[in-house]
């Protein structure tokens, strides 16, 4: 008698819960709403929607925060998600440093720290970012229980679902999925997230991809990764592993790849080839001012330093994006013809020299892609730049947390 008594109950709460983090949701992506519209979004009734946003406001998940316009009558009032009912610790991880930023649950940044610590496949690299954060944290006067929980983005091959990443193994002991370590440090729910998928989040939900169904983003990093969004979803592939566009063949008798692999597109097209690139036109006698904005120190080249002499005039390494962003084209113009995109979105630290690497991709995708498939196509450099990333882990990791919080 007591099972067929708790079953309704039990079907009227999976209901309940399944309602609130939908608002929950749609206040995270949406902003502030009223009463009537949320009835409307969640088809429930005004009382059950009046009872859930009651319930709500006692657990200090929402606020009310003002008025709405009014047709006629009473404007009606509106609810917003309390900012302040939480922080979130963002990891984004790369190869030539690591950023730890909080934000509240408005996306506001709270604070942020930039830490001269290089990924590393060694169990010493994580043992540095713990005491780097424990550091971040007492010094800006933020408990762990005012946190709600981590995300972190970084580069590799991410199984987002097991938490590991294969690229980077040696990070912690034998068998211990890297989720599970960080979990048991900072006793915080944790989220793992591979960098361009992250950024393809952030676009989708906060830049040009916004209430687009079929996009691509190229992050053109210390690798090169491809984001795809098919039908408004992220595609991820069956492990996760989806759009590793830097490791295709492009040049069979070319260098040998970090993954093994000889001639891949990372070879010619990353950060990493692209200033080591500069350094060899540079021993072979060509001409540029990125000797004298290094001092004629060439361990110190940064793709910032190229950037410069790129928006100075300087030919040569003008020369070199427009190479990098043709070879990128051709691979793009691949991607284009398998999904067929209606916008592909340019980020990366190579992003930041504008129309110096946009235009060159265009031109190569005009070369090389079939005609029908450029005309509903445009092509932009991300508005959102770095921030993409942050945020892209962040809505994952509001997303995640709120379906633990209302299973």
């Amino acid at each position: 008698m007591d099972l067929v008594a708790e079953e309704p109950n039990s079907v009227i709460d999976i209901r309940k819960n399944r309602i609130r983090s939908n608002l929950l949701l749609h206040l995270y992506q949406s902003g502030d709403t009223s009463i009537n519209r949320m009835a409307r979004l969640f088809h429930a009734s005004i009382p059950s929607a009046t009872g859930i946003v009651n319930d709500l406001i006692r657990e200090g998940w929402i606020t009310e925060t003002g008025t709405g316009p009014a047709r006629a009558g009473r404007p009606p009032v509106l609810y917003g998600l309390n900012a302040k009912k939480y922080l979130t610790l963002i990891m984004d991880i790369n190869r030539h440093d690591t950023q730890l930023v909080i934000f509240d649950l408005h996306n506001q940044l709270v604070v942020k720290r930039k830490v001269d610590i290089r990924l590393d496949d060694s169990a010493n690299f994580l043992e540095i970012l713990f005491a780097a954060t424990d550091d971040f944290l007492k010094s800006n006067n933020i408990s762990l229980g005012k946190l709600w929980g981590i995300g972190v983005s970084m580069p590799g091959l991410i199984n987002t679902s097991k938490g590991i990443n294969l690229t980077y193994l040696n990070l912690t002991p034998p068998g211990v999925p890297l989720v599970t370590y960080l979990k048991n440090h900072f006793q915080l729910p944790v989220c793992l997230f591979n960098d361009t998928k992250a950024t393809t989040i952030g676009e989708h939900r906060f830049g040009f991809a916004v209430e687009k169904s079929q996009v691509l983003t190229i992050n053109i990093d210390w690798g090169v990764g491809l984001g795809i969004i098919i039908n408004g979803e992220v595609f991820n592939g069956a492990s996760g592993f989806a759009g590793e566009l830097g490791h295709i063949q492009v040049k069979p008798d070319g260098m040998l790849c970090h993954c093994g692999k000889v001639g891949c597109l990372d070879t010619i097209t990353s950060a990493i080839a692209l200033i080591r690139q500069a350094k060899e036109g540079i021993h072979s006698g060509r001409a540029t001012i990125l000797t004298q904005i290094v001092n004629n120190d060439l361990n110190l080249l940064e793709t910032s330093h190229i950037i410069e002499a790129v928006h100075a005039g300087d030919e040569f390494s003008i020369d070199l994006l427009s190479k990098v962003g043709t070879e990128l084209g051709k691979g793009l113009a691949t991607a284009v013809h398998l999904f067929n995109p209606e916008v592909i979105i340019v980020g990366g630290l190579l992003a930041e020299a504008g129309p110096f690497i946009s235009n060159p991709i265009e031109q190569a995708i005009n070369k090389y892609c079939l005609s029908d498939f450029k005309n509903p196509l445009s092509i932009h450099i991300s508005k959102l730049g770095a921030k993409a990333r942050l945020l892209g882990t962040q809505a994952h990791l509001f997303e995640h947390l709120i379906q633990k919080e209302f299973p």
